[in-house]
Order: C-alpha cells, then sequence, then structure tokens
C-alpha cells in the first residue's frame, strides 16, 4: 500500500473524496516549542532599586586631583582649605523613566476551546506578552542609542546615554559621533557610508585602551558585552598566532576555543554575548534606521547600574470587548548609572 502524506490540518483534511482517513485521530504534541531566546543579559547583570519620580535623579562625586600638597610651618586654616573651596566635583544626574508596555486580546471561543499544549489561551498570551517586554527592555538599555527625553513620548536614556568613556576603533572615526555631553542623559550619532567600509573589526588593543581609560578615570571594568559575532572574533584574535595566548585543553581533554575571561593590565574581564545587540533593528541617535548591529561593545561595572522602578510589572485585566477579554501588561522604570565614568564603549565596529 502506497504510503499516505497528510496535509496541514491532519488525516481528515487529507482524506480526500473516498474518505479512505476519515477515521484516523491527529498525532498533535501536547506542547508548543518556543525557540526564540528569552534572556537579558543586561538587565540580569545590574542591580535593582525604586524610582519615586518620573524623573529619577542621583548625585556623583569624585576627589580632587592629586598634587603636591606641602605646606608652611604654621600655615593658617584658610590656606589648608583653599584647595576644597575652589575644586567642587559633585555633580547632579537623572534620568527620566518610560512606561513599556504590551496588550492581550483573546475571544471567548479560544478560551473555551480544548488546545494542545495551552490550559488558558489568555494565560498563555500574559506569559508571551511579559517575556516579549523585558526583550523590549533589554533593547532598549544596550542597543536602541535611547536619549533621556522627558517631554511627549518619555524614554529612558539606555548604556550609550551614559557612558563617559569612548573608544573609536581605528579607521572608523567617521562611523560615530560622540555626544556633545557626555554623563548627561545624551547620545552619539552612528554615521553611516553608503558601505560601512569606515568600520574595523575588533582587536585586543581596543579592549586594552577601554580598560586603561576607565582605570584612569577611577573605575575598574569587570565586564564586556558584545554581539555574538564580536565574541567569537574577541575569542580569535585572543587566540591568534601572535598573541601569546594559548587554547586551554582541560584535565578531560576537552578542548576550549572560547575566550570567557579575559585579564588585562588593568584587571581581569568576562566577555559575555548579548543576542540582542547582533540584531538589526537598531536608531542612531537622530532617531533614523540605522543598521548598527555588532556596532558597539559594552565594557563595565555592574556596581554602577540599577533599574529604578516607579511601577513594578503588572497585568491588569481592562476587561470584556464584545467577546473578547483584553489585558494589559506595564510597567515604569529607567536606568540608574551611579558613575558614569565606571563605564566605557567602544564603537565602530564591523559586524
Amino acid at each position: 500500500m502506497a504510503g499516505r502524506n497528510f496535509t496541514t490540518g491532519g488525516p481528515k483534511a487529507a482524506a480526500g473524496a473516498n474518505g479512505m482517513n476519515v477515521s484516523e485521530r491527529e498525532d498533535l504534541a501536547n506542547f508548543i516549542s518556543l525557540i526564540t531566546r528569552d534572556e537579558s543579559p543586561f538587565y540580569s547583570s545590574i542591580g535593582k532599586t525604586k524610582s519615586k519620580g518620573i524623573l529619577h535623579e542621583w548625585q556623583t562625586d569624585e576627589l580632587a586631583s592629586p598634587g603636591a600638597n606641602a605646606v608652611a610651618e604654621g600655615s593658617s586654616f584658610a590656606t589648608v582649605d583653599g584647595a576644597q573651596v575652589a575644586e567642587p566635583l559633585r555633580t547632579r544626574l537623572g534620568n527620566y523613566t518610560q512606561i513599556n508596555s504590551k496588550t492581550v486580546e483573546v475571544s471567548g471561543s479560544k478560551r473555551a476551546v480544548d488546545q494542545a499544549g495551552v490550559a488558558d489561551e489568555y494565560a498563555y498570551q500574559l506569559k508571551k506578552r511579559g517575556t516579549e517586554l523585558r526583550r523590549d527592555v533589554e533593547h532598549d538599555l544596550v542597543h536602541s542609542w535611547n536619549p533621556s527625553n522627558g517631554s511627549g513620548t518619555r524614554t529612558m536614556g539606555g548604556y550609550q546615554s551614559f557612558t563617559n568613556v569612548n573608544v573609536v576603533v581605528a579607521g572608523a572615526a567617521a562611523g560615530y559621533v560622540a555626544p556633545s555631553a557626555t554623563g548627561a542623559g545624551t547620545v552619539g550619532t552612528i554615521v553611516r557610508g553608503g558601505s560601512d567600509a569606515n568600520l574595523a573589526a575588533l582587536e585586543l588593543s581596543d579592549v586594552d585602551d577601554i580598560m586603561q581609560s576607565i582605570y584612569q578615570e577611577g573605575g575598574k571594568a569587570t565586564t564586556m558585552m558584545c554581539s555574538p559575532s564580536n565574541k567569537r572574533k574577541f575569542s580569535a584574535k585572543a587566540q591568534a598566532a601572535d598573541s601569546n595566548v594559548q587554547r586551554n585543553i582541560d584535565d578531560s581533554g576537552k578542548l576550549r576555543q572560547s575566550v570567557e575571561m579575559y585579564d588585562s593590565d588593568f584587571g581581569a574581564i568576562r566577555i559575555v554575548p548579548n543576542y540582542i545587540m547582533g540584531l538589526d533593528h537598531n536608531t542612531d541617535g537622530t532617531g533614523a534606521a540605522s543598521n548598527s548591529k555588532d556596532f558597539s561593545c559594552l565594557v563595565y561595572d555592574p556596581q554602577w547600574y540599577n533599574i529604578a522602578t516607579l511601577r513594578p510589572l503588572h497585568e491588569t485585566e481592562v476587561g470584556q470587548a464584545g467577546d473578547s477579554t483584553i489585558g494589559q501588561i506595564v510597567e515604569e522604570c529607567t536606568l540608574e548609572v551611579r558613575n558614569p565614568k565606571g563605564c566605557g564603549l567602544i564603537v565602530g565596529l564591523a559586524g
């Protein structure tokens, strides 16, 4: 007997005019497989705190620059105290809260029918939309180049809005215009030529340069977050023939190609991939469409960052619209960068 090839819809749809297969049961597994990634690496790596207003503010301070400090015997209090009065270094920074939301609408029939892999369609969609919302927030934090904006639709300034130290890779000076005021919630602009010929590959020296710059500012970065493509390139560069780095073979004989920890002259740094940084959908500081996947690496210490929440993530069942149940997931939060001098940005990278 010839084999039976069932089309979408099971054997009933494929029965044809003779109805030979109409009695056969469908074999539909009782689960739904969701393949897309749901991690939020940057969001998960930083702290959490409370916000009490739409504009969340904090203060930074630093020590005066070191210098000669000899004073004459018998110097007056006013003479010794002069340096403190002359160099006020305290700064007030702030970031606006951003409202993040997803909606769900499910018909009464959809909730009533017996579905494979779904006990309640409304509950399933709420969970799915909540995961999507968390990925959206991750995108706005590390990949959207959001400025801090308090008018109209409020946006929180993302990572790029508060970086104090920037390293533009060699040959890519035309690929990035730095913000006019670092650490003030503004962002630089990604400049693209007709081909991306102005971009360059990530080099170990770029990481060393940004680590040195952060160290000289008084910070100490512990994490470099980058796209999957740049993670692979970093591993390849670190283990190149002239890099003085050897591949590690452990006791079980496993050959390790990946570089997950890099010990620079200014401390060890973890190399963490972030799949969202390898996606296309991104905008530059002007709001124009920009294909800036793989464009940057974030070099930071998580202790300087917090998600400040004004309204925690919650679900509100709006009610019925005809025969459909409508719900909304809402949260309001912003990014707190406790001291921008503890973080940096490598920009101008080719994918």
